[in-house]
């Protein structure tokens, strides 16, 4: 049996972690034995839905209480490497809760102490359990989309995740807002069908002190080139569209088991067949293809615990969310001011004043 630590019992683990480790603890998968968190009450909240589960204050004393085989990181982004590095330190494997961490400082420190402990450190970019973007990338491997591919990916809605601290939204504390939330998956989606990312151009609307509630980033990849735009403020398009020579998808981030296609006929709907295993028979058991974003959760649960009992591999390693950060890291870094074009001049000025860059408008 397979003992879990959680370290965090914030809004994530109320929404996805805890109905997905209660299913697998029936299922005799996993045994969760500690519940970390800072606030007492919504610790031991948390510890309460797990029969041997014991609330602890801080990572110290739960180490010190007793021993574990994964710990699941679930805590705010700034704080993901001192509590991963810690659960290294003491034998686990790591599952770490998107983003990897806020610096590539902080990203270099994971994987070395993972490297140190003989240990592995999954990061949970939960949408690479989406059957439609699975199938699509290998669409584009095959070459059946042909060459000079393009793409245009946007995602974008009105901020309503139920948090429980303002952490998100201090960058000090997150180190970015709808780039580092929403933008990781996209990244993380891009690099699993496209390759390594260069960003050739960004542009957010930060301000001093603040976080991005809009990013826009100019990308290059080894099999195309595009723009996505994430945004924590209005609705956009939502969806990823890819053109190449020899054909064009676009897939709807509502229909996770559905792509469409452009054939000779027009554009046709096309059902995705890639699934994967949903228990822990090493082989010939259940495969599911997840219908939401719930039974991925449980999915990617699932393929950490196999991780570990059978040594398959993981989809999203320390080192390739790595590459992610590092991108976030210089998108950050060479932001440029979403012109305004909507405000007032006087306005505009303003808000280019106070970016918290203080480059230069696009």
């Amino acid at each position: 049996m397979i003992e879990g630590l959680l370290v965090g019992a914030g809004a994530v683990v109320d929404e996805h972690y805890r109905p997905a480790l209660r299913r697998l603890e029936k299922l005799g998968a996993v045994r969760v034995t500690g519940v970390v968190d800072p606030d007492e009450s919504r610790g031991k909240r948390i510890a309460a839905e797990f029969k041997q589960a014991t609330y602890y204050p801080e990572c110290g004393t739960a180490f010190a209480a007793g021993s574990y085989d994964l710990a699941m990181i679930t805590s705010p982004a700034g704080l993901h490497a001192d509590h991963a590095v810690a659960a290294f330190d003491h034998g686990c494997h790591v599952l770490c809760e998107k983003p990897m961490t806020t610096t590539m400082v902080d990203a270099d420190r994971m994987n070395a102490a993972a490297d140190r402990a003989g240990r592995v450190l999954g990061v949970a970019y939960t949408r690479r359990f989406y059957a439609s973007f699975a199938d699509v990338a290998k669409l584009v491997a095959s070459g059946e989309l042909g060459d000079q591919l393009q793409f245009t990916y946007r995602e974008g809605g009105t901020y309503g995740w139920p948090v429980t601290t303002d952490a998100a939204f201090r960058r000090e504390k997150s180190g970015g807002g709808a780039l580092l939330d929403k933008g990781v998956h996209v990244l993380d989606q891009l690099s699993w069908i496209f390759g390594d990312p260069v960003v050739e151009r960004a542009f957010d609307d930060s301000l001093v002190g603040g976080v991005e509630t809009n990013s826009i980033l100019e990308l290059a990849f080894p099999r195309a080139r595009g723009t996505m735009h994430v945004s924590w403020e209005y609705p956009l398009n939502n969806g990823l569209r890819i053109w190449g020579s020899a054909g064009e998808v676009l897939i709807d981030l509502d229909e996770i088991r559905t792509y469409r296609r452009r054939t000779r006929e027009g554009w046709m709907l096309m059902p995705a067949k890639t699934d994967w295993p949903a228990d822990m028979v090493r082989s010939g058991g259940k495969r599911v293809r997840p219908v939401n974003y719930n039974v991925c959760f449980e999915v990617q649960l699932t393929a950490m615990l196999r991780c570990i009992a059978y040594g398959e591999p993981f989809p999203v390693t320390g080192a390739q969310a790595a590459n992610v950060q590092a991108a976030m890291a210089r998108a950050y870094e060479i932001a440029e001011p979403i012109e305004c074009s909507w405000l007032p001049e006087a306005e505009q000025v303003a808000a280019r004043t106070k970016h918290w860059k203080g480059s230069r408008a696009v």
